[in-house]
């Protein structure tokens, strides 16, 4: 009896250390990127009462931490300037090390089935120049990728699947066109920092299935009822919040970028004011509250009438963020987007001009513009001037899609009193870099919308750096 005593004993001390092995959530692996510079989070899970110890080679410094008592743990490891491969050594009595880590840049990229869109494209949908940039993944091997598993779930997730990938012409296939644009041109301005992606993305979801049901009841000024039924009724629960940006709250990162906005197409007048909502709580999950936050204007599209104005209604609540969420811009797109397919091909471009925005102003590139915005209007007789934003008559004038100044510039609409829009005539002042709009037809004008339709067809006002000018309205007629 006392030998069968003693080995009882011994059985229960062993069971709790072979418990005890750690275990990490999928996004602390072999060939993670990590945010340079900073106190990131190294973070999992072991037995209770065990002491979880780690090391990391790139200064040899030892961190310790005990967990609480559901057994999670998590410390707060410094890190470098950019630079790797390193290893981390854990062990709680258990070893385990993590190999080739970077530590760069990280983006937390998200929203809907045009973020999704992989590189390869999807069938009878492609991506333009998708083989060369397949074939071309070599250029970037300081950029690793990884993809957030679709997760609607009830209760807020501590993990979620998925798992770092290399730039190898397979995984770039499969990984999101605009993301890895994104990110590829971040490399380019910047050769020797790695680029560390989480794509976490649902197509065809609502902005308000990003968000908890509780930022979301807490939205002012918006119509609840309508976004409560988006927001249940798209993906089941539509708690994408809970498995799919919950789960990453502890990955340190640089900032977030969105493409997203066609579902919400219904409610376009509460774009501003639920992105908002949105952007805070993940800047508040995150703590920090001035991460950078990047929008990709949504693009042409004819939806059931290619005159109606559904589309630039919701694009005009995009251009409000900005003004309202310090931190935040928009890349436009009305020159990319594509008459009959909601997925237009041209990611490269849309990729490009978000990582200019954060080149421009997160890391300090000069030289770098953005799209003019429409900044105000005078009446000049039977002419309406518009001034705008972001361009200058040096460096980045106003141009027609092609040429200088020899082409017909179109996309133009002006209405007098009577709110009837009528086409216009347009031409740039090249000495101000302004535009003058008239129409013989409204000899007294008041009003001037431009590209104002689902599908703008032959809109075509650049800057020299190619950026389009978005399209907008100078009434605030319903």
């Amino acid at each position: 009896m006392r030998k069968l005593f003693a080995i009882i004993a011994v059985l229960l001390a062993i069971g709790p250390r072979t418990a005890a092995k750690v275990t990490l959530p999928s996004l602390m692996g072999s060939g993670m990127v990590l945010q340079r510079n900073s106190q990131v989070n190294i973070w999992g899970s072991t037995d209770r009462s065990a002491t979880v110890r780690i090391e990391t080679s790139w200064d040899g410094r030892r961190y310790s931490a005990r967990p609480d008592g559901e057994g999670r743990w998590s410390v707060k490891v410094s890190t470098p300037d950019a630079g790797g491969p390193y290893s981390i050594s854990i062990s709680d009595g258990d070893k385990l090390r993590l190999d080739d880590i970077l530590i760069g840049e990280v983006w937390i990229c998200s929203g809907q089935s045009n973020m999704e869109m992989p590189v390869g494209g999807w069938d009878h949908q492609r991506v333009n120049d998708a083989y060369a940039t397949i074939m071309d993944a070599k250029s970037t091997p300081l950029l690793r990728m990884f993809t957030v598993a679709r997760n609607n779930a009830d209760e807020p997730q501590e993990d979620c699947s998925g798992q770092w990938k290399k730039s190898t012409p397979s995984d770039v296939r499969g990984f999101s066109a605009t993301a890895y644009h994104f990110g590829k041109t971040l490399s380019a301005f910047m050769p020797d920092v790695p680029i560390g992606l989480i794509s976490t993305v649902w197509g065809g979801t609502p902005i308000e299935a990003w968000l908890s049901i509780g930022a979301l009841e807490a939205t002012p000024g918006i119509n609840l009822e309508l976004s409560k039924s988006l927001y249940w009724d798209v993906v089941h629960t539509g708690q994408l919040f809970n498995g799919m940006i919950y789960p990453l709250r502890n990955y340190v990162a640089r900032g977030f970028i969105w493409y997203q906005g066609e579902a919400n197409l219904v409610n376009s007048s509460d774009y501003a004011a639920l992105t908002v909502s949105m952007v805070n709580e993940w800047r508040a999950l995150w703590g920090n509250p001035s991460m950078p936050y990047y929008l990709v204007q949504i693009a042409p599209f004819r939806y059931d009438d290619p005159d109606g104005i559904e589309l630039p209604l919701l694009v005009e609540q995009q251009y409000r963020i900005p003004s309202l969420l310090p931190g935040s811009a928009v890349a436009a797109t009305t020159d990319i987007g594509h008459r009959d397919c909601i997925h237009p091909p041209f990611k490269k471009e849309v990729g490009e001009r978000l990582a200019w925005l954060a080149l421009a102003r997160d890391y300090g590139f000069e030289g770098l513009s953005v799209a003019p915005v429409y900044k105000s209007m005078k009446v000049e007789g039977g002419s309406i001037r518009l001034s705008f934003d972001g361009v200058s008559t040096i460096g980045n004038c106003l141009r027609i899609h092609g040429q200088h100044k020899k082409l017909e510039i179109k996309g133009f609409e002006i209405a007098g009193e009577d709110r009837v829009f009528h086409p216009a005539s347009a031409e740039i002042d090249w000495k101000t870099n302004d535009v003058l709009v008239s129409c013989p037809e409204v000899p007294a004008p008041v009003a001037v919308r431009y590209a104002f339709h689902n599908w703008p067809e032959g809109a075509n006002l650049l800057t020299d750096d190619g950026q389009p000018v978005p399209m907008f309205r100078t009434d605030d007629w319903r």
